[in-house]
């Protein structure tokens, strides 16, 4: 089941009208493990909260560049969004609840690349980068917010109970420089838009 209090998950995934957590914004992670485990660890936590891993050749297409990034991707939500529908609609129609449904939105479609590399002195650099697409709800990307918060909290709480977290920061932008994450990369790996 997706985190506390989560609507849905993948293209269904919803969020309430009054959630708002901020802007949608990636993290960066200096941690003494492997870039794969990293990356394992990160889209662990990205699924329990809603997120569904994609099943793209990033890596393959990383190394054929030449890069010395590793990459997966998830992403949430669809293009189109729409109000919640479904047990709960049928459990509270023609009643005086019903308006709890109009409360509810489609999570605008969202792609999290979330990208590890070896840095010099034996750690690695973990970036998760949000993308939301131009196509759906401008106002939907507030319910992949919260869920990446929650995501970012919990890799944060589990490298530091284990040992290996050196650094965390909140990134509210990501130059075009070659990383994965960026959104020149994810436009050419993804076809992302």
């Amino acid at each position: 089941m997706p985190g506390r209090d989560r609507l849905g998950a993948g293209r269904g995934a919803r969020f309430h009208t009054f959630e708002h957590s901020g802007a949608l914004r990636g993290a960066r992670f200096v941690l003494r493990r492997g870039a794969a485990d990293a990356i394992t660890l990160a889209i662990e936590n990205l699924v329990a909260e809603g997120f569904v891993a994609r099943d793209d050749a990033l890596d393959t297409q990383l190394r054929d560049m030449g890069s010395p990034w590793t990459a997966r991707a998830v992403e949430i939500g669809d293009t189109k969004g729409s109000w919640a529908k479904g047990i709960v609609a049928d459990l509270i129609e023609d009643t005086p609840l019903e308006f709890l449904t109009r409360l509810q939105r489609g999570v605008a479609h969202t792609l999290v690349m979330v990208t590890a590399r070896d840095l010099p002195d034996a750690t690695i650099e973990l970036v998760l980068y949000p993308h939301a697409s131009s196509r759906g709800d401008p106002g939907g990307w507030a319910g992949a917010a919260e869920r990446l918060r929650t995501s970012y909290e919990a890799i944060t709480a589990l490298c530091a109970a284990d040992g290996t977290l050196d650094s965390q920061e909140k990134l509210i932008g990501i130059r075009n420089d070659g990383s994965p994450a960026s959104q020149e990369m994810v436009r050419q790996l993804l076809g992302w838009r």
